[in-house]
């Protein structure tokens, strides 16, 4: 099948409000949270249009109408929010969750593909172990400096990629 420049660009597209969700009015969501979510969604954008350029599948989650993985918090958080770590960049507007498929293309696709994230301004992903079905993917470093971090010290969810081993 062949995708016409505008299908590619609107399946790499992610909004503000897409991003902010339910918290797009929230008091959390601050002008400086704002500037660096439009940072983050200038970056993904990139990463996705590559991604789709490389004929990597990304699916539209139907609880967000977008590419942003979860029900509600895969993209902003407000500082009270349960989910994830206190820390976490989805609270600063540094971080999103993108929904992965089964056959987990898009993580594989970014373990196999760091400098061209990191020349994005992607500076960490989650290990695919501990999101099986989504992508964490941040615009700030973590204190490891590993490009691919593992996020808690709970068990992994799911076993390595074959990009793992």
């Amino acid at each position: 099948m062949t995708i016409t420049p505008e299908q590619m660009t609107a399946r790499a597209s992610l909004t503000l409000a897409q991003y902010a969700g339910p918290y797009l009015g929230h008091a959390d969501f601050t002008a400086e949270r704002r500037v660096r979510a439009i940072h983050l969604l200038a970056c993904m954008h990139d990463v996705l249009m590559s991604a789709t350029i490389n004929a990597v599948e990304l699916e539209i989650n139907p609880h967000t109408g977008s590419l942003i993985a979860g029900s509600g918090n895969g993209g902003f958080r407000p500082q009270a929010c349960a989910v994830g770590a206190a820390t976490s960049a989805h609270k600063e507007g540094c971080g999103i969750d993108i929904r992965d498929t089964p056959s987990r293309a898009f993580a594989r696709w970014c373990l196999q593909n760091e400098a061209r994230l990191k020349a994005a301004g992607i500076c960490a992903i989650e290990d695919p172990r501990w999101t099986p079905t989504w992508v964490h993917l941040q615009t700030r470093p973590v204190p490891s400096g590993h490009f691919a971090f593992i996020p808690s010290a709970s068990p992994p969810l799911a076993p390595p990629l074959p990009e793992q081993a």
